[in-house]
């Protein structure tokens, strides 16, 4: 059997993506990031994309759009947050140690704080930290959903916290953004980073910061940035002055973030949340009934990415395999464990998707298993 071309993703990014999003892609509004239509759609995406975040005071912010990934809009921020000081990186997953090397290799001063990737980050224990190293931080960085390990960080707690001591506060929410609720304004964040790619349902290729006016003045008075290109203050200022980036970003990506949140709108992020979470709590139990269980507890994750535990004697690749051939792409757990598979259901799945997805489960590990026996 041959693998069919156009595989349902169920990724945590990039992932299915509504059919409005592909005609906004084939037939975008305007065809040039100077035109006067791009800066109405420029405009509408602003005010979409802070009422989906729940923000309750929309003057209060600005959103700054970068053609980057999610790792290169991290990278942009920590820059641009580098010119108040020292900063702290706190780490208790994969992607914190990606902000720890980022800030290792571009020369960014900073100190790390590490705690166990198994469990969500506890605020009280790093409040205490920060009592005995009073004036040493200016700013602080952390990851709200740790991907890899499925972990659910306590973004409120660890913002204000973090905010408590006076820092300048920016948080990687590039998996948890419009998955399920935050409370970006009570969590006291500064700058938030998510991308196109993941909940929101568009297209990769853009990075997004959320920016709080307040701090983007400071930082503008503290000093220019060694960086060019990722040069966040200089985006911010440029695109809310003229409604276009500095540099030239694909039209046809901005038409699909106008579609994304067109969908969503329609949709209501409400109702997104909820049909994230019981796509997965169907595929969590239907899973277990083959055999399949969960790895983090149910309390630690915030259920829209799962990793599951192979059965014995199934390893990834075969399985991603057999499950290709059903028309279905399965990513790694931890890549380098080949005894895990991950779910994530951030993507447009219907309940078509996910009756055919139970039905793939079935055949693969019911027929595998009657191989082995």
């Amino acid at each position: 059997m041959t693998v069919r071309k156009n595989l349902t993703l169920v990724t945590p990014g990039p992932v299915k993506i509504p059919e409005i999003i592909h005609e906004y892609l084939v037939s975008p509004p305007c065809n040039y990031h100077r035109q006067e239509g791009f800066g109405v759609m420029f405009d509408e995406n602003q005010r979409d994309l802070k009422s989906l975040l729940g923000i309750r005071d929309s003057s209060a912010f600005f959103v700054t759009i970068l053609l980057a990934s999610g790792t290169g809009t991290n990278e942009a921020a920590m820059r641009a947050m580098s010119v108040l000081g020292k900063g702290l990186i706190i780490r208790n997953g994969f992607f914190g140690q990606r902000l720890v090397d980022q800030c290792t290799r571009t020369g960014i001063d900073h100190d790390v704080y590490d705690a166990p990737d198994d469990r969500p980050l506890d605020a009280k224990h790093l409040d205490e930290f920060l009592h005995h190293t009073t004036g040493k931080y200016k700013w602080a960085y952390f990851v709200s959903h740790e991907t890899r390990a499925t972990l659910k960080n306590p973004l409120e707690d660890i913002g204000r916290t973090l905010k408590s001591h006076g820092l300048v506060v920016g948080a990687d929410c590039v998996s948890s953004a419009f998955a399920y609720k935050l409370s970006i304004e009570d969590a006291q964040l500064d700058l938030m980073v998510f991308t196109t790619s993941k909940a929101l349902m568009a297209v990769p290729g853009l990075g997004m910061v959320l920016c709080r006016h307040t701090v983007m003045s400071s930082l503008k008075a503290a000093g220019k940035s060694e960086a060019y290109y990722l040069d966040l203050v200089g985006e911010y200022e440029k695109q809310k002055k003229e409604k276009a980036p500095r540099f030239g970003q694909p039209v046809e990506l901005h038409a699909a973030l106008r579609a994304a949140c067109i969908h969503l709108t329609g949709v209501g992020i409400e109702n997104h949340h909820r049909r994230i979470q019981s796509q997965m709590h169907e595929l969590v139990s239907h899973l277990s009934t083959l055999g399949v269980n969960t790895l983090m507890e149910p309390k630690f994750r915030a259920n829209v990415v799962v990793n599951f535990l192979l059965p014995s004697g199934l390893e990834y690749n075969e399985f991603q395999t057999l499950m290709a051939r059903e028309g279905f792409y399965i990513l790694y757990g931890i890549i380098e464990d080949p005894s895990m598979f991950q779910l994530c259901t951030m993507g447009d799945l219907t309940d078509f998707d996910i009756a055919g997805l139970k039905s793939a489960f079935n055949k693969v590990l019911r027929d595998r298993a009657r191989a082995v026996a």
